[in-house]
């Protein structure tokens, strides 16, 4: 009986201390498992800086260490996935093409904001998982990348939007990665290339004129020195008359190849030489070599300088060719013989240097006036070549005060004179 009493007694005592250890591990387990909740909440919120702080062994151990390192695992992958995708839209926003990738039902998977420009999308609209045709507004655009999307081979093509703007837009494939028969999509790139087709057409159409100019004084010197030499019996004045055509045409040639060169070398900047030049001492050397001309018509050349020590920091035979090109015009296009009047006004305003020459000359059409200074333009063709005019003068004008960072504006009106207007930053000035 005594022996039953202490085998209860230690039973009970079993009992009492498993009860007591189940207790222990039930009240540990439960706070971890509220520890494990907490911090997946905060992963789940993108807190990936939290980590279970358990001391656990065992089990329970292993379990927090796996899942701490599991956190930093994934925070490594999120943060490797972030840069790479800031890398990618710095690539994006950096590129000056329009880049736009389309899966192959068309529906946009990455565009950057240039192309967002080109293609007139609403500004902050999101578009990415749009499909084109709800986003592109351009119809030639949408037609072009809608004909060739999912194409296997490159295509590349020119459109023309409008009358100001050429687009080149390339399409090509996106392969499944690893496997090269399998397409996902396109990509398309989208280039402005208004300019370049503006400057390609303005080089074709300058030879072109380039040759026609030249071939026109050639034309008549070769016809008038062939009559010559096929003539030995001419009379001297008729003979004379004909040197006189051949001396005229090859000074034309002459102005004109000079002009050419003139323009060639401004535009390219070749060996140029700056230094201060005072407006008013090459305004004179100007004047003397075209008042007698203007008296010769009796046209009346005047002149008003605000300030005659005005000195500027350019190439004084840019300068130079300011002055006589727009004088030079502006007596040959004023009639003779009326006491008409050539003004030439040189001041400043707000550091620019402001130059004014101003006729009382037949003036310029409305129409003609935005294209006076494309080479070879002229606004009446045989008054022109009558005058001695080579087409190159106003575009000379206008690359060299380009290249100066000046602008020159035109005012007139046909049969009531015009008015040329230079500026000309003021890089140094002496008063």
């Amino acid at each position: 009986m005594e022996q039953l009493s202490t085998f209860g007694y230690s039973i009970l005592l079993i009992s009492i201390i498993i009860s007591i250890l189940s207790i222990r591990y039930t009240l540990r387990l439960r706070k971890y498992l509220e520890e494990f909740i907490y911090v997946s909440k905060k992963i789940s919120n993108k807190e990936f800086h939290s980590r279970i702080s358990s001391t656990a062994k065992g089990d329970l151990g292993e379990l927090s260490k796996n899942f701490n390192e599991m956190i930093e695992i994934m925070d490594k992958t999120i943060s490797d996935l972030d840069y790479s995708n800031l890398q990618k839209t710095s690539i994006l926003k950096s590129i000056s093409h329009g880049i736009l990738a389309i899966d192959i039902d068309g529906n946009i998977m990455l565009i950057n904001e240039e192309a967002k420009r080109m293609l007139k999308c609403d500004n902050g609209i999101l578009v990415e998982g749009k499909n084109i045709k709800n986003v592109i507004k351009e119809e030639k655009l949408l037609e072009e990348i809608n004909t060739f999307k999912g194409w296997k081979q490159n295509k590349t093509d020119e459109l023309k939007i409008n009358d100001d703007l050429v687009y080149k837009v390339s399409i090509d494939p996106i392969y499944l990665e690893s496997i090269k028969h399998i397409i996902i999509g396109s990509i398309i790139n989208i280039q402005d290339i208004t300019e370049k087709v503006k400057l390609e057409h303005m080089r074709s159409d300058f030879v072109a004129n380039v040759s026609h100019e030249l071939k026109t004084p050639l034309t008549s010197i070769s016809g008038f020195v062939e009559t010559l030499r096929l003539n030995e019996n001419i009379d001297v004045q008729t003979r004379n008359r004909f040197l006189s055509i051949i001396e005229t045409e090859s000074d034309r040639l002459k102005r004109l190849i000079d002009d050419i060169l003139l323009l060639s070398f401004i535009e390219n900047n070749e060996k140029i030489v700056y230094e201060g030049v005072s407006l008013y001492n090459v305004f004179l050397e100007v004047y003397e070599m075209t008042n007698y001309i203007a008296k010769s018509k009796n046209i009346n050349l005047t002149y008003e300088f605000d300030d005659k020590s005005i000195v500027v920091f350019a190439n004084r035979d840019y300068i130079k060719q300011v002055f006589l090109n727009l004088i030079d015009n502006a007596i040959k296009y004023t009639p003779e013989n009326q006491g008409k009047t050539v003004k030439v006004t040189v001041g400043t305003k707000q550091d620019k240097i402001i130059i004014k020459v101003k006729d009382e000359g037949i003036g310029i059409p409305k129409e003609d006036i935005n294209r006076i200074f494309e080479r070879f333009y002229r606004v009446d063709k045989a008054r022109s070549k009558e005058v001695g005019g080579t087409g190159l003068g106003l575009a000379i004008i206008k690359h060299i005060v380009k290249s100066l960072g000046g602008t020159i504006e035109v005012k007139s009106e046909l049969r009531n004179g015009s008015e040329f207007i230079v500026n000309i930053p003021e890089k140094i000035s002496f008063k």
